[in-house]
Protein backbone atom coordinates (compact mmCIF):
# COMPACT_ATOMS: atom_id res chain seq x y z
CA UNK A 1 0.00 0.00 0.00
CA UNK A 2 2.83 2.40 0.87
CA UNK A 3 4.40 1.37 -2.22
CA UNK A 4 0.99 2.20 -4.19
CA UNK A 5 0.45 5.41 -2.49
CA UNK A 6 4.04 6.79 -2.95
CA UNK A 7 3.79 5.87 -6.87
CA UNK A 8 0.57 7.73 -7.18
CA UNK A 9 1.76 10.96 -5.55
CA UNK A 10 2.80 13.25 -8.46
CA UNK A 11 5.34 15.21 -6.23
CA UNK A 12 7.21 11.12 -5.58
CA UNK A 13 7.77 10.58 -9.29
CA UNK A 14 11.36 9.49 -10.52
CA UNK A 15 13.11 12.95 -11.51
CA UNK A 16 15.44 11.21 -14.11
CA UNK A 17 13.68 9.27 -17.20
CA UNK A 18 12.87 5.65 -17.03
CA UNK A 19 13.38 4.66 -20.33
CA UNK A 20 15.99 5.28 -23.14
CA UNK A 21 16.23 8.97 -24.04
CA UNK A 22 18.42 11.43 -25.71
CA UNK A 23 20.48 14.07 -24.17
CA UNK A 24 18.01 16.76 -24.81
CA UNK A 25 14.74 15.43 -23.70
CA UNK A 26 16.21 14.54 -20.32
CA UNK A 27 14.11 16.15 -18.40
CA UNK A 28 10.77 15.07 -19.92
CA UNK A 29 10.09 12.86 -17.12
CA UNK A 30 7.02 11.36 -15.27
CA UNK A 31 7.19 14.21 -12.97
CA UNK A 32 7.69 16.95 -15.66
CA UNK A 33 6.10 20.20 -15.17
CA UNK A 34 6.42 22.60 -18.23
CA UNK A 35 6.66 26.11 -15.76
CA UNK A 36 9.65 24.12 -14.31
CA UNK A 37 11.59 24.67 -17.70
CA UNK A 38 10.15 28.06 -18.38
CA UNK A 39 11.12 28.92 -15.34
CA UNK A 40 14.89 27.51 -16.06
CA UNK A 41 14.81 29.36 -19.51
CA UNK A 42 14.31 32.91 -17.94
CA UNK A 43 16.68 32.27 -14.98
CA UNK A 44 20.20 31.68 -16.69
CA UNK A 45 20.06 34.98 -17.97
CA UNK A 46 19.20 36.37 -15.26
CA UNK A 47 22.18 34.42 -13.59
CA UNK A 48 24.48 35.79 -16.15
CA UNK A 49 23.47 39.38 -15.67
CA UNK A 50 23.83 39.10 -12.35
CA UNK A 51 27.25 37.57 -11.93
CA UNK A 52 28.32 39.53 -15.34
CA UNK A 53 26.97 42.67 -13.24
CA UNK A 54 28.87 41.59 -10.02
CA UNK A 55 32.59 40.59 -11.25
CA UNK A 56 32.70 42.89 -14.16
CA UNK A 57 30.99 46.10 -13.48
CA UNK A 58 32.52 45.95 -9.63
CA UNK A 59 35.66 45.68 -11.32
CA UNK A 60 35.05 48.94 -13.26
CA UNK A 61 33.70 50.73 -10.34
CA UNK A 62 36.53 49.72 -8.04
CA UNK A 63 39.27 50.57 -10.44
CA UNK A 64 37.70 54.18 -11.07
CA UNK A 65 37.28 54.70 -7.84
CA UNK A 66 40.85 53.96 -6.90
CA UNK A 67 41.87 55.38 -10.11
CA UNK A 68 43.54 51.97 -10.58
CA UNK A 69 42.98 51.76 -14.53
CA UNK A 70 42.31 48.34 -14.44
CA UNK A 71 39.44 49.32 -16.80
CA UNK A 72 39.62 51.01 -20.21
CA UNK A 73 37.07 53.48 -21.41
CA UNK A 74 34.56 52.77 -23.49
CA UNK A 75 32.74 55.24 -26.00
CA UNK A 76 29.08 54.18 -25.38
CA UNK A 77 27.39 53.08 -28.60
CA UNK A 78 30.77 52.41 -31.06
CA UNK A 79 30.56 48.54 -30.44
CA UNK A 80 33.69 48.08 -29.21
CA UNK A 81 34.77 46.48 -25.89
CA UNK A 82 38.75 46.55 -25.10
CA UNK A 83 39.73 43.84 -22.77
CA UNK A 84 42.19 44.49 -20.77
CA UNK A 85 43.50 41.74 -18.64
CA UNK A 86 41.54 42.54 -15.61
CA UNK A 87 38.35 43.30 -17.09
CA UNK A 88 39.17 39.70 -18.93
CA UNK A 89 39.99 37.73 -15.88
CA UNK A 90 36.45 39.23 -14.65
CA UNK A 91 34.69 38.42 -17.65
CA UNK A 92 36.21 34.69 -18.10
CA UNK A 93 35.31 33.96 -14.39
CA UNK A 94 31.52 35.37 -14.57
CA UNK A 95 30.66 33.42 -16.91
CA UNK A 96 32.41 30.05 -15.91
CA UNK A 97 30.01 30.91 -12.92
CA UNK A 98 27.19 29.65 -15.03
CA UNK A 99 28.15 25.83 -14.80
CA UNK A 100 27.60 25.67 -11.38
CA UNK A 101 24.28 27.73 -11.72
CA UNK A 102 23.40 25.33 -14.43
CA UNK A 103 24.21 22.09 -12.30
CA UNK A 104 22.58 23.83 -9.26
CA UNK A 105 18.76 24.99 -11.47
CA UNK A 106 18.62 21.48 -12.86
CA UNK A 107 18.81 20.13 -9.13
CA UNK A 108 16.35 22.28 -7.75
CA UNK A 109 14.30 22.58 -10.41
CA UNK A 110 13.68 18.75 -12.24
CA UNK A 111 15.48 17.16 -8.96
CA UNK A 112 18.19 15.56 -11.39
CA UNK A 113 21.41 15.55 -9.57
CA UNK A 114 24.15 18.07 -11.22
CA UNK A 115 26.29 14.98 -12.70
CA UNK A 116 23.38 14.20 -15.46
CA UNK A 117 23.88 18.01 -16.91
CA UNK A 118 27.46 15.93 -18.06
CA UNK A 119 26.15 13.60 -20.04
CA UNK A 120 22.90 10.82 -20.12
CA UNK A 121 25.01 8.72 -18.44
CA UNK A 122 25.42 11.07 -15.41
CA UNK A 123 29.58 11.68 -15.20
CA UNK A 124 32.07 13.57 -17.36
CA UNK A 125 33.55 11.30 -20.09
CA UNK A 126 37.39 12.75 -19.74
CA UNK A 127 38.51 9.91 -22.42
CA UNK A 128 36.03 11.18 -24.82
CA UNK A 129 37.23 14.98 -24.41
CA UNK A 130 40.48 14.12 -23.97
CA UNK A 131 40.80 12.25 -27.27
CA UNK A 132 39.06 15.37 -29.06
CA UNK A 133 41.05 17.80 -27.39
CA UNK A 134 44.18 15.51 -28.89
CA UNK A 135 42.94 16.68 -32.40
CA UNK A 136 41.57 19.91 -31.97
CA UNK A 137 44.22 21.45 -30.26
CA UNK A 138 46.80 21.33 -33.06
CA UNK A 139 44.10 22.36 -35.83
CA UNK A 140 43.22 25.52 -33.79
CA UNK A 141 47.16 26.25 -33.06
CA UNK A 142 47.43 26.67 -36.87
CA UNK A 143 44.21 27.89 -37.49
CA UNK A 144 44.48 30.43 -35.00
CA UNK A 145 48.01 31.62 -35.71
CA UNK A 146 47.40 32.08 -39.41
CA UNK A 147 44.05 33.61 -38.92
CA UNK A 148 45.27 36.21 -36.62
CA UNK A 149 48.44 37.17 -38.62
CA UNK A 150 46.22 37.85 -41.67
CA UNK A 151 43.42 39.48 -39.50
CA UNK A 152 44.88 41.21 -37.12
CA UNK A 153 41.99 44.15 -36.70
CA UNK A 154 39.41 41.23 -36.42
CA UNK A 155 41.57 39.06 -33.83
CA UNK A 156 41.22 42.18 -31.68
CA UNK A 157 45.42 43.05 -31.66
CA UNK A 158 45.50 46.23 -33.17
CA UNK A 159 46.08 48.01 -29.52
CA UNK A 160 49.54 48.36 -28.19
CA UNK A 161 52.26 46.19 -28.80
CA UNK A 162 52.46 42.95 -26.77
CA UNK A 163 55.39 43.28 -23.68
CA UNK A 164 56.49 40.55 -22.38
CA UNK A 165 54.70 41.07 -18.93
CA UNK A 166 51.44 41.53 -21.08
CA UNK A 167 51.72 38.42 -22.70
CA UNK A 168 52.87 36.30 -19.70
CA UNK A 169 49.35 37.95 -18.15
CA UNK A 170 46.79 37.15 -20.94
CA UNK A 171 48.75 33.94 -22.11
CA UNK A 172 47.80 32.23 -18.52
CA UNK A 173 44.33 34.06 -18.43
CA UNK A 174 43.86 32.10 -21.85
CA UNK A 175 44.93 29.40 -20.56
CA UNK A 176 43.29 28.86 -17.18
CA UNK A 177 39.98 30.94 -17.42
CA UNK A 178 39.15 31.01 -21.36
CA UNK A 179 38.09 27.37 -20.72
CA UNK A 180 36.16 28.18 -17.99
CA UNK A 181 34.19 30.69 -20.39
CA UNK A 182 33.67 28.32 -23.00
CA UNK A 183 32.26 25.57 -20.34
CA UNK A 184 30.07 27.80 -18.87
CA UNK A 185 28.38 28.90 -21.92
CA UNK A 186 28.09 25.22 -22.90
CA UNK A 187 26.45 24.13 -19.64
CA UNK A 188 24.17 26.91 -19.71
CA UNK A 189 22.57 27.31 -23.71
CA UNK A 190 23.80 23.38 -24.88
CA UNK A 191 23.25 22.33 -21.62
CA UNK A 192 20.19 23.37 -19.29
CA UNK A 193 18.56 25.63 -21.94
CA UNK A 194 18.78 23.23 -24.48
CA UNK A 195 17.25 20.46 -22.18
CA UNK A 196 14.15 23.07 -21.09
CA UNK A 197 13.64 23.72 -24.24
CA UNK A 198 13.51 20.08 -25.56
CA UNK A 199 11.12 18.80 -23.10
CA UNK A 200 8.51 20.84 -24.15
CA UNK A 201 7.47 18.21 -26.44
CA UNK A 202 7.66 14.52 -26.38
CA UNK A 203 7.64 14.96 -30.41
CA UNK A 204 11.41 13.50 -30.63
CA UNK A 205 12.13 16.33 -34.25
CA UNK A 206 10.23 19.03 -32.54
CA UNK A 207 12.09 18.22 -29.45
CA UNK A 208 15.31 18.04 -31.09
CA UNK A 209 14.89 21.22 -33.27
CA UNK A 210 14.05 22.98 -30.44
CA UNK A 211 16.75 22.31 -28.50
CA UNK A 212 18.99 23.12 -31.50
CA UNK A 213 17.85 26.32 -32.42
CA UNK A 214 16.18 28.15 -29.67
CA UNK A 215 19.10 28.27 -27.35
CA UNK A 216 21.12 29.38 -29.85
CA UNK A 217 19.26 31.87 -31.21
CA UNK A 218 19.28 33.67 -27.25
CA UNK A 219 23.21 32.52 -27.01
CA UNK A 220 23.28 34.84 -30.47
CA UNK A 221 21.86 37.84 -29.70
CA UNK A 222 23.39 38.29 -26.21
CA UNK A 223 26.16 38.57 -28.56
CA UNK A 224 25.13 42.06 -29.41
CA UNK A 225 26.29 41.52 -32.90
CA UNK A 226 25.38 44.14 -36.06
CA UNK A 227 27.53 42.47 -39.14
CA UNK A 228 24.88 39.72 -40.44
CA UNK A 229 27.90 37.41 -41.06
CA UNK A 230 29.64 37.85 -37.23
CA UNK A 231 25.65 36.74 -36.91
CA UNK A 232 25.98 33.44 -38.96
CA UNK A 233 29.43 32.86 -37.36
CA UNK A 234 28.46 33.40 -33.46
CA UNK A 235 25.10 30.65 -34.59
CA UNK A 236 26.71 28.23 -36.56
CA UNK A 237 29.51 27.73 -33.08
CA UNK A 238 26.38 27.44 -31.16
CA UNK A 239 24.81 24.81 -33.37
CA UNK A 240 28.27 23.16 -33.80
CA UNK A 241 28.38 22.77 -30.25
CA UNK A 242 24.70 21.88 -30.31
CA UNK A 243 25.07 18.98 -32.72
CA UNK A 244 27.94 17.47 -30.73
CA UNK A 245 26.11 17.33 -28.03
CA UNK A 246 23.34 15.66 -29.46
CA UNK A 247 24.99 13.04 -31.35
CA UNK A 248 27.40 12.22 -28.39
CA UNK A 249 25.09 12.34 -26.19
CA UNK A 250 26.54 14.77 -23.62
CA UNK A 251 28.25 18.21 -22.89
CA UNK A 252 31.57 17.16 -23.16
CA UNK A 253 32.47 17.48 -27.27
CA UNK A 254 31.03 21.21 -27.02
CA UNK A 255 33.04 21.98 -23.68
CA UNK A 256 35.93 20.94 -25.63
CA UNK A 257 35.06 22.63 -28.92
CA UNK A 258 34.09 26.10 -27.37
CA UNK A 259 37.52 25.87 -24.60
CA UNK A 260 39.92 25.13 -27.57
CA UNK A 261 38.00 27.89 -29.46
CA UNK A 262 38.42 30.72 -27.03
CA UNK A 263 41.31 29.68 -25.32
CA UNK A 264 43.76 29.31 -28.39
CA UNK A 265 43.04 32.40 -29.81
CA UNK A 266 43.65 34.46 -26.81
CA UNK A 267 46.89 32.44 -26.25
CA UNK A 268 48.14 33.37 -30.03
CA UNK A 269 46.75 36.82 -29.45
CA UNK A 270 48.59 37.50 -26.42
CA UNK A 271 51.70 37.54 -28.44
CA UNK A 272 50.55 40.07 -30.21
CA UNK A 273 48.70 42.98 -28.40
CA UNK A 274 48.91 44.01 -24.64
CA UNK A 275 45.37 44.39 -24.90
CA UNK A 276 42.54 42.49 -26.47
CA UNK A 277 39.93 44.68 -28.55
CA UNK A 278 36.38 43.44 -29.41
CA UNK A 279 34.40 44.73 -32.36
CA UNK A 280 30.64 44.00 -32.66
CA UNK A 281 29.92 46.84 -35.35
CA UNK A 282 30.18 45.87 -38.67
CA UNK A 283 32.94 45.07 -40.92
CA UNK A 284 34.68 41.91 -40.10
CA UNK A 285 31.96 39.45 -41.01
CA UNK A 286 33.81 37.69 -43.95
CA UNK A 287 36.83 37.36 -42.41
CA UNK A 288 35.03 35.01 -39.97
CA UNK A 289 33.88 32.69 -43.03
CA UNK A 290 36.89 30.25 -42.16
CA UNK A 291 35.98 29.91 -38.77
CA UNK A 292 32.33 29.54 -39.44
CA UNK A 293 33.40 26.59 -42.12
CA UNK A 294 36.03 24.85 -39.74
CA UNK A 295 33.58 25.05 -36.74
CA UNK A 296 30.84 23.11 -39.82
CA UNK A 297 33.46 20.48 -40.52
CA UNK A 298 34.04 19.87 -36.55
CA UNK A 299 31.03 19.11 -35.78
CA UNK A 300 30.09 16.70 -39.14
CA UNK A 301 33.89 14.77 -38.29
CA UNK A 302 32.98 14.51 -34.68
CA UNK A 303 28.97 13.30 -35.95
CA UNK A 304 31.24 10.69 -38.09
CA UNK A 305 33.45 9.66 -35.64
CA UNK A 306 30.93 9.21 -32.90
CA UNK A 307 28.97 7.15 -35.61
CA UNK A 308 31.54 5.04 -36.32
CA UNK A 309 32.99 4.74 -32.73
CA UNK A 310 29.25 3.85 -31.93
CA UNK A 311 28.92 6.55 -28.84
CA UNK A 312 25.93 5.88 -27.53
CA UNK A 313 23.67 9.61 -27.31
CA UNK A 314 21.14 8.10 -25.35
CA UNK A 315 21.05 5.74 -22.28
CA UNK A 316 18.38 4.75 -19.81
CA UNK A 317 19.62 5.93 -16.14
CA UNK A 318 17.72 3.65 -14.12
CA UNK A 319 19.22 0.30 -16.21
CA UNK A 320 22.52 2.36 -17.32
CA UNK A 321 21.59 0.61 -20.55
CA UNK A 322 23.51 3.01 -23.40
CA UNK A 323 21.71 3.32 -26.76
CA UNK A 324 21.53 4.70 -30.09
CA UNK A 325 18.15 3.90 -30.99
Amino acid sequence: MRIHDRQANPSRRPALPSRPTEYHQFLRTPGYRWWKSVLAIALIPIAYVVSTFTLTWGLTALSESLGLGLVPPETPGDGVVTMSPARLLASNLAIGLLIPVSLGLQRLLFGQPGRWVHSVHGRFRWKLALTLAGVLVPVWIVYGIVWTMMNPEAAGVSGPPATLASTVVLFVIGLLTSPLQGAGEEYAARGLLARSFGSFTTQRTVSLLLALLAPNLMFTVVHGLADPLMVVYTFSVGLACAVITWRTGGIEGAVVLHAVNNAILLMVASFFSSEITIDRSSGYGEVMLPGTLLMLLTAAGVWLWARRRDIARSADPTSGHPTNK
